[in-house]
């Protein structure tokens, strides 16, 4: 397609117009040929009049040129299980980590049965990845563990970087980066568990943790939330925070600057809002149509992260790249659990759900000038879990996240960190951000995301490091 514009506009009203035109387009995509020239021309007329024309070119491809269709399941979040594998007892437990499960736990959120969970844990004691502790199952990481926690004591020993993960693959990619590492796990049957690492990243001493969970239940938020509180209590020293994990990328079809992909990394800064929450929709009572969000917007009050981002120029380019081998190799050599080592490039497939379980792959718009992973600074952001008002309504959650990114200039959408950016915020913490290493096209957690989660997650890890080091020395 090829469009052509009024005079009076230029490239950047331009490039905008055509991006949400061919958003518009792609929401229920037309069945046939005819359909869809009929679309365009409604289009043109009813919304998009600064579009004076449109060449179409319909070409059959070649077989060289065919893509494969991804599967449009993988671009959903759902927790539906077909059949149960030992993948999703293990991905159940290192969503919990630090907490441990009970058996009878994880079979109701499996659809499983006691036997075939059971089955299943003692495969994967065997493998030296989970244990039983008391009554439950808890997942187990000696890989990157290289002595005993200490407590730190006088001022110097205190961290003044505290770094917050979800997943456990973004716990590992840190923990590689961290040096003279050591580790405590205050284990608490029931839940309510801390792990800490502690160690040095440069000239500073740091802290992470790994939240239990992560989302809109009220049980997440209070955990996330508690976890943060108390990480930023029991460490009184901090002075920069970090969350640092995948997230998924809002793609921009016109605007090669403003596309971010997979292996990329955004950095939260404020542009406008370093990072914004909408926990609930607007509704019209009398017609009960969509009208908007309710959102939560989150700024640091020192944005010296985003300056020394903003301001790294090749040099911050050249060390990422160089931490990133580095966290890739130390990781393939203490974790079997996962591959930390880039897809291949072709995997970064642009696959747009368009309703009725179909997917439009559409090219990446700096397809033939990207020349590597790149940096993005901008505004990080997520939904609530907005089912209730899909399944009523004829918007889907795709459609719904493309206008709450649109509308607050979002770049990156992850999980759901609001409870722990109010936990930094109400500990007076005022360097903060968010590094989100792009692993999807969703919100980081599809089922397309897992292919690149671990090598997104180092990305983010090599990029914490890079920052660090240029952090002022405590």
């Amino acid at each position: 397609m090829k469009f052509f514009l009024g005079d009076d506009v230029d490239l950047q009203e331009g490039r905008s117009i055509v991006h949400n035109f061919f958003k518009q387009l792609m929401t229920g995509f037309p069945k046939d040929y005819v359909s869809f020239m009929m679309r365009v021309l409604k289009m043109m007329h009813q919304g998009f009049p600064k579009i004076q024309r449109i060449d179409i070119d319909f070409n059959l491809v070649s077989e060289e040129e065919l893509v494969a269709i991804p599967d449009a399941a993988q671009y959903d979040s759902g927790s539906e299980v077909e059949e149960v594998t030992i993948g999703h007892i293990q991905e159940l437990l290192e969503h919990a980590f630090p907490n441990g499960l009970t058996v009878a736990v994880m079979t109701d959120a499996l659809r499983s049965t006691t036997d075939e969970v059971e089955r299943y844990l003692n495969e994967l004691e065997a493998l030296g990845i989970a244990q039983r502790v008391e009554d439950e199952w808890l997942r187990v990481d000696t890989r990157n563990v290289d002595a005993v926690a200490r407590t730190p004591h006088g001022p110097t020993d205190q961290p003044t970087v505290a770094i917050v993960t979800c997943l456990f693959v973004e716990k590992q990619a840190v923990d590689a980066l961290i040096e003279d590492r050591s580790m405590v796990h205050r284990y608490k049957s029931g839940g309510d568990s801390n792990i800490y690492t502690l160690g040095r990243i440069g000239q500073h001493r740091v802290v992470a943790t790994k939240l239990a969970s992560i989302g809109d239940s009220r049980e997440a938020i209070t955990s996330a939330g508690s976890i943060t509180t108390r990480l930023l209590g029991n460490f009184q020293n901090i002075e920069h925070v970090f969350v640092v994990g995948v997230g998924g990328a809002v793609p921009h079809f016109t605007d090669a600057k403003r596309h971010a992909r997979l292996g990329d990394v955004v950095i939260s800064a404020s542009k406008p809002d370093a990072y914004i929450y909408a926990p609930d929709l607007m509704i019209d009572r009398k017609t009960e149509a969509f009208s908007g969000f309710f959102v939560r917007r989150w700024n640091p009050a020192d944005h010296l992260i985003e300056r020394i981002v903003a301001d790294g120029g090749d040099e911050l380019m050249f060390k990422w790249n160089e931490a990133t081998d580095d966290a890739v190799r130390r990781l393939s050599e203490t974790s079997a659990d996962f591959d930390f080592s880039m897809p291949a490039p072709e995997t970064d497939v642009l696959a747009l759900p368009v309703g009725g379980g179909n997917v439009v792959v559409v090219p990446h718009p700096n397809q033939d000038t990207r020349k590597g992973p790149e940096v993005h600074l901008g505004s990080i952001g997520a939904m609530a879990n907005f089912k209730r008002h899909v399944e009523e309504n004829e918007e889907s959650i795709g459609a719904l996240r493309a206008k709450f990114a649109e509308e607050f200039e979002v770049r990156c959408i992850d999980a759901g960190f609001d409870s722990v950016i109010a936990a930094i915020n109400g500990s007076r913490i005022d360097s903060w951000a968010l590094i989100r290493g792009i692993a999807d096209y969703q919100h980081g957690l599809s089922r397309a995301s897992r292919l690149w989660q671990a090598h997104s997650a180092a990305r983010a890890a090599a990029m914490l490091r890079v920052i660090v080091e240029r952090l002022p020395p405590p």
